[in-house]
């Protein structure tokens, strides 16, 4: 066959003693780099040294190729240059990725001869060593340029300017970076999970460790993307957007008022993005005389003020997504619905962009003609930034007792025709939810500052905590930390009876409990990829980082989760 590539720099690894994030590890991350050649036995590269075990065993490990041009992708994320040799490979070189070569193919390196295993997964110790964001190992999985590990069919020798040549492929076996994603990725179409796992070279300790993932995701019970067209993007004010698309209802249970849906697009290098948002309309009562299978949803999407070199998937959606764009959505979720039953009041404090849910949740009592006290709270910067102005208006209108309180915080002149009901400045909360019944429901949405100035407000005049329900905002920028409105938590692991305090210095819930306790939870990527951290959520809310797929509801990632409530959670 033809010569494909090319090896250009060569790197050793040798263990040592460091310290991350406080705890001492032995690692051999950082390498011996531009060595004039490295050996090849059948277990690996001789003098080679592993600094944590690999599951799948050192012959499965026994050499990394990473592809030059990487490092020109990972210089343009990061804005800045990256060293030769920081990605802990063994041979830097040109050729065919990750894109084109299979799972088994056998590439004749210098004299040696090795078979392709598996993409890389990177764990912690890549953030720490690149000094990134914690979350920039699930960003190298996602990008799928991973580099790639290999296991030794003939001993031999590697010199830099050494051929490098594909001398055996199956088109059977699946593609590097298809074995990637579903070693990583969230949820794994079904005909890409069958491609893998018929894969002839796929070996068995891959297909086991392939079929565990399957089931710490919940694959048969979690939902998948469906693919939508865009039907249409309308301003709603200066900053706000409302994307509509059809999709199918959901198997069973219809969205209710108040959920989101995780929405995503496809950026230029074929990368997909999620973020959530609220629905202001979907079929909440499905229409049993309508045989339409794809009625309309409805989003609202708010630009977000960021720095251009920082992605933001609202304002992709601002910018790139019109009529018949192609996007992706997940089955609606969240627990931010109307009680079942309400035999008094309800009160809704919503700012800016939070006015979405409780926009679908006023419909909804309009429909049900709630003849009980409805008082919305809502808060905008000025005249020019109030989202679906009028329909909250004309809602209002439908419903027997409403009372509107919208509060203009950065103009001081209301517009002429503001009605009475409008003023400048901020709200006195206190005033406000103290005035309401006891027994009444308060629904709060908007930026983290609000939501925790009422949940601190709620607790101190002991009102019942079950109904305060809130929805907290979180920015689409992949560079801000996963701490979401809290700064402090009571943690309970309902599986000891061990109780103790979080606090915002603690990072993540794996860090909080082998500091705290004896306990030590199975975790080993501590990036969110591998999913072996995962336990049960039985009661309270907790952020993730943004690059982080989070798992089913009732599950929780100890290794990347943060509270943003108080928690109980089981590890048995």
């Amino acid at each position: 066959m033809a010569t494909n590539g090319q090896a250009l720099d060569l790197y050793v690894g040798h263990s040592k003693p460091v310290e991350i994030d406080g705890r001492p590890e032995v690692t051999a991350f950082v390498r011996t780099g531009h060595v004039s050649s490295i050996e090849l036995d059948l277990s690996g590269i001789v003098g080679n040294e592993l600094g944590t075990a690999r599951r799948l065993g050192k012959i499965n490990h026994a050499i990394y190729l990473f592809h030059a041009d990487h490092y020109r992708h990972y210089e343009d994320v990061l804005k800045r240059p990256i060293n030769p040799g920081q990605f802990a490979e063994n041979v830097t070189y040109t050729g065919p990725d990750e894109n084109s070569l299979r799972i088994g193919d056998h590439i004749r390196i210098g004299t040696a001869l090795v078979e392709l295993t598996i993409p890389r997964i990177p764990c912690y110790k890549m953030a720490h060593f690149l000094q990134t964001e914690a979350g920039f190992p699930s960003l190298f999985s996602a990008s799928g340029r991973t580099g790639i590990y290999a296991r030794v069919i003939e001993a031999g020798v590697i010199k830099p300017g050494d051929s490098l040549t594909v001398t055996k492929s199956d088109p059977r076996n699946a593609l590097i970076s298809e074995l990637n994603m579903v070693l990583t990725g969230p949820a794994p179409a079904a005909d890409l999970l069958a491609r893998v796992t018929s894969s002839p070279a796929l070996f068995d300790a891959l297909r086991l460790q392939i079929n565990e993932r399957m089931t710490m995701l919940g694959l048969d019970n979690e939902p998948r993307a469906q693919t939508v067209k865009i039907l249409e993007c309308k301003q709603e004010c200066d900053d706000v957007i409302s994307v509509a698309f059809r999709m199918p209802c959901p198997s069973g249970q219809p969205p209710k008022p108040g959920q989101f849906v995780t929405f995503g697009i496809e950026d230029e290098d074929g990368n997909r993005h999620f973020r959530c948002y609220s629905l202001i309309e979907a079929p909440f009562t499905p229409d049993t005389d309508n045989n339409d299978d794809s009625p309309v949803w409805r989003i609202a999407v708010k630009r977000r003020p960021v720095d251009e070199s920082t992605f933001s998937v609202s304002n992709w959606i601002h910018d790139r997504v019109g009529m018949d764009t192609t996007c992706f959505v997940f089955p609606p979720a969240g627990d931010f619905t109307l009680p079942d039953n309400m035999t008094s009041g309800i009160s809704f404090i919503a700012g800016g962009i939070g006015i979405t849910p409780i926009l679908a949740q006023l419909r909804e009592l309009a429909r049900q003609q709630f003849d009980g006290p409805v008082t919305l709270i809502y808060v905008v910067p000025d005249s020019n930034h109030i989202p679906f102005r009028d329909d909250v208006i004309a809602l209002g209108e439908s419903l027997a007792q409403f009372d509107l309180r919208l509060y203009l915080t950065r103009q001081e002149n209301l517009p002429v025709d503001a009605p009475g009901t409008w003023q400048s400045g901020y709200p006195d909360l206190v005033r406000h939810i103290s005035s309401q019944d006891e027994t009444s429901h308060l629904f709060v949405c908007g930026p983290a500052p609000m939501i925790e100035a009422v949940r601190t407000i709620h607790t101190t005049l002991d009102r019942l905590t079950s109904h305060l329900h809130f929805e907290l905002f979180a920015s689409d920028s992949p560079a801000l930390p996963p701490r979401v409105g809290i700064k402090q938590a009571k943690i309970t692991i309902a599986s000891t009876g061990y109780q103790g305090i979080w606090n915002q210095k603690d990072g993540s819930l794996l860090n909080w409990i082998e500091s705290h306790t004896e306990l030590r939870p199975p975790a080993a990527c501590r990036s969110g990829l591998c999913r072996t951290c995962r336990a049960d959520l039985r009661r309270g809310e907790v952020a993730y980082p943004p690059n982080v797929s989070p798992p089913p509801t009732s599950s929780i990632l100890l290794c990347c989760a943060h509270p943003a409530s108080d928690l109980e959670i089981d590890l048995s």
